[in-house]
């Protein structure tokens, strides 16, 4: 049996944090199955457990809600990703704090192409949303994916803005995905979704919380190779996501603007304090970071980093004959079942693979 349904069962156990349920994974020998087979006396014995946390990991509610998680994400066509599988960002993998399960609604491989997230105040100037419009749109064209909090303001500017132009962009939510926040924002959610994505690391039923938002904006500045801040105000979200994108080695942006401006003081001082490097134009981020991409080479560098496994190319060799269903693939080839779902769901992302009518797969 996967270990998808345990680790989501850890995720619901409560006041248990990623690093907590890291430890504790790593303590009882690697897996999350096997937390749950643990007697009760050792897991007393991992730092930070108590008598409640070895109470609730043992409790078999929380492996009956992951199933029942799973099922109904399953219908929803979200994707539940543990932060061992291949899709999950190899970025934000990095972070201290890294969310053990990501829900993603979309189609966006978060891998393969450099992500930059664009954030500021939820009431811009005129001025700050021009700016917006027009890093967004050179990134875009650059083949890169825009990473923003679909809040108002400099958030839904830079994901409309990569809508308008046919380009990618992800929103990461403070709250499960069968709801939007703000609810003005649903139609746009749901164009998002066929380019880009919705990632969270809320369950369905979480609604938002405010709590929930700067938990929500370390995604954002972990899945991202830079962090560009576009008027901010003294105080704010942007300012949050900037200093966490600062703690997380990432690099920081920031356009500034005149003395005085309310919604300028919040970049002017993150440049100030050296927490941000001052911009202009959005060429100067590209050259800093020394990323090389643009839409001629994007096909190519991603036709470069499709090097095939082992396994991949047995369950290649295998598809040349026909379609075939999974449990076809899986006395064919030998790939543990465990193991095999998610390679199938990597390689359809990588574009390898297709699903074909009848649940079964084929080559693209």
């Amino acid at each position: 049996m996967s270990d998808l349904p345990f680790l989501l069962a850890l995720s619901f156990i409560p006041n248990l944090g990623p690093v907590s349920a890291r430890s504790l994974i790593s303590y009882c020998g690697g897996t999350a199955e096997a937390v749950f087979s643990t007697p009760k006396g050792k897991l007393l014995k991992v730092p930070g457990i108590g008598e409640s946390m070895a109470k609730a990991v043992l409790e078999q509610d929380t492996l009956k809600k992951a199933e029942k998680e799973l099922s109904s994400c399953e219908k929803l066509g979200i994707q539940v990703i543990p932060y061992d599988h291949p899709l999950y960002p190899r970025e934000l993998s990095f972070i201290f704090d890294a969310p053990l399960i990501l829900y993603l609604k979309g189609k966006i491989n978060l891998n393969a192409q450099p992500n930059i997230a664009i954030v500021g105040t939820r009431k811009p100037t005129e001025h700050g949303r021009d700016i917006t419009r027009e890093f967004t749109e050179f990134f875009v064209g650059q083949g890169i994916n825009v990473m923003s909090g679909l809040a108002y303001g400099i958030d839904i500017t830079a994901h409309k803005t990569a809508l308008d132009m046919d380009g990618k962009t992800t929103a990461v939510l403070g709250h499960g995905l069968d709801s939007i926040y703000p609810a003005t924002h649903a139609q746009k959610a749901f164009s998002i979704q066929r380019k880009g994505g919705l990632l969270t690391e809320y369950p369905l039923g979480v609604k938002p919380d405010a709590r929930h938002f700067p938990a929500r904006n370390r995604i954002v500045s972990g899945i991202s190779k830079a962090v560009i801040v576009i008027e901010a105000a003294e105080r704010g979200g942007a300012l949050i996501t900037a200093h966490q994108a600062f703690e997380q080695n990432r690099e920081v942006y920031a356009v500034p603007g005149r003395l005085g401006d309310t919604y300028s003081v919040g970049c002017n001082n993150l440049i100030k304090n050296q927490v941000a490097k001052l911009i202009s134009h959005p060429q100067e981020v590209l050259d800093d970071l020394e990323i090389i991409w643009d839409t001629k080479d994007t096909q190519l560098d991603l036709a470069l980093e499709t090097v095939l496994s082992p396994e991949e190319t047995k369950v290649m060799n295998y598809l040349n004959k026909g379609d075939a269903a999974v449990d076809h693939i899986f006395h064919q080839t030998g790939i543990p079942m465990s193991q095999l779902n998610s390679l199938l769901l990597s390689m359809e992302f990588k574009g390898l693979i297709a699903q074909a009518p009848g649940k079964k797969f084929r080559k693209k």
